[in-house]
């Protein structure tokens, strides 16, 4: 019986730790010609830094399927359109979440959690190729941002260009740099203090 006791009092330990843990909701779509490098040196080190950092990664996909290049997988957790504001912190997005070209395509869903997300009062996090998402939500207009160069585009009318690295506009992170980006242009990666940004912001907001 005093086994049973101590077992059930660490279950419910466990389960109110798991509870009271700040969520960052982390969310992607196939968009990366490279998609065995990008889960291994974007998403995966996102995801570290904000789990080293006291942070629950929940992962979201447009249809809820895991993505696998290779010997790397990033399991999903829900499906995108099931994600509720209310229940994080933060959201971050890897450069693969939309690819920009020819014609950048971003799926509603997506707009709406950014446009809501920010509403909220929440810090929303995107990295090159994802700046789209916040571009097409209009979440950019009056705002700084990083993209890899000074991109010339209707999209981005009315935003600033803060340069490459980590910028930071109120609730809006962008960062220039993703892995793929990084090595093209023989430049540092911004995955991590991109990372590390978004922590910074979620615990202002504590």
């Amino acid at each position: 019986m005093k086994r049973l006791l101590i077992a059930a009092l660490l279950s419910t330990i466990t389960l109110v730790y798991a509870n009271s843990t700040p969520k960052v909701l982390l969310f992607m779509r196939s968009g990366s010609a490279d998609m065995g490098y990008m889960l291994k040196n974007e998403v995966i080190i996102m995801k570290g830094t904000l789990e080293r950092s006291g942070f629950k990664v929940v992962v979201a996909t447009l249809d809820g399927s895991d993505f696998s290049a290779g010997s790397v997988t990033v399991k999903s957790d829900i499906k995108l359109a099931e994600a509720k504001v209310v229940d994080y912190a933060g959201f971050i997005l890897p450069c693969m979440m939309v690819a920009s070209y020819p014609e950048p395509k971003v799926s509603q869903e997506a707009i709406n959690l950014v446009k809501n997300a920010i509403a909220a009062g929440k810090p929303v996090a995107a990295q090159t190729g994802s700046l789209w998402t916040l571009a097409k939500a209009g979440l950019l207009k009056g705002k700084k941002y990083a993209y890899a160069f000074a991109e010339k585009s209707p999209y981005f009318e009315g935003a600033i260009f803060g340069g490459t690295g980590v910028v930071r506009d109120g609730l809006v992170l962008t960062s220039g740099l993703c892995p793929h980006m990084a090595r093209t242009l023989k430049a540092n990666d911004g995955s991590e203090p991109f990372a590390l940004a978004l922590v910074a912001a979620m615990k202002e907001k504590k």
